[in-house]
């Protein structure tokens, strides 16, 4: 069995999808050949002791990747309908990186039900089957802009997931949980160590 995909078989992804509440999406690269998807974060930690770190990125890399879907699209407050703007999976990393490093919304990434794959699949900017297999697992997210009305979504269907940082080290998938968790229950605990642009800690 891979190993990747046992990490995530049968576990229950709410701390995990927690861990990757508000995370900073810097790129993401795709390589068809292996059927690999890695997703670049900056993602909100603490250590067990001692400060937050001033920099911690790390690479999701997603394997046993069949499809992946993406919609780009614009709209104003006075269209009656999204455009859809043209998009492939080889500019899927200039997309996201235009959104200038943009936080991920929304607390479910992992294995999420598809009521937001629903609303977003009409309007699809491209689809595209890398195997015929059917992945074991989702991935789904978002980026957003205000001052100009775009909206990126993306879902991936994967089958495992490794975790790497910034030195190419791996992170054990309890070990990244447990620092995002640790991160959001000293957030709503008000400590000073979570301040960060756009996020308050909660007092």
């Amino acid at each position: 069995m891979d190993v990747s995909r046992g990490l995530l078989d049968g576990m229950d992804t709410t701390e995990l999808n927690t861990a990757l509440s508000e995370a900073a999406c810097l790129g993401l690269q795709v390589d068809t050949e292996n059927a690999e998807l890695s997703l670049d974060l900056e993602v909100l930690t603490l250590p067990v002791e001692g400060p937050a770190p001033q920099d911690y990125r790390v690479t999701l890399t997603f394997t046993g990747v069949s499809r992946v879907a993406a919609s780009l699209r614009t709209q104003h407050w006075d269209d009656l309908a999204p455009t859809v703007l043209p998009l492939q999976l080889d500019g899927l990393d200039k997309a996201i990186r235009s959104f200038g490093g943009g936080r991920l919304h929304g607390w479910e990434f992992i294995d999420l039900d598809d009521s937001g794959w629903v609303h977003w699949s009409e309007l699809l900017s491209f689809d595209t089957k890398i195997d015929s297999h059917a992945s074991a697992h989702v991935l789904e997210f978002s980026q957003e802009e205000g001052i100009d009305p775009r909206e990126l979504d993306v879902r991936v269907w994967f089958d495992g997931m490794t975790i790497h940082d910034a030195n190419g080290t791996e992170i054990a998938l309890p070990k990244f949980i447990a620092g995002g968790v640790r991160w959001w229950q000293a957030h709503d605990a008000g400590d000073p160590r979570t301040m960060r642009p756009g996020i308050v800690p909660q007092l």
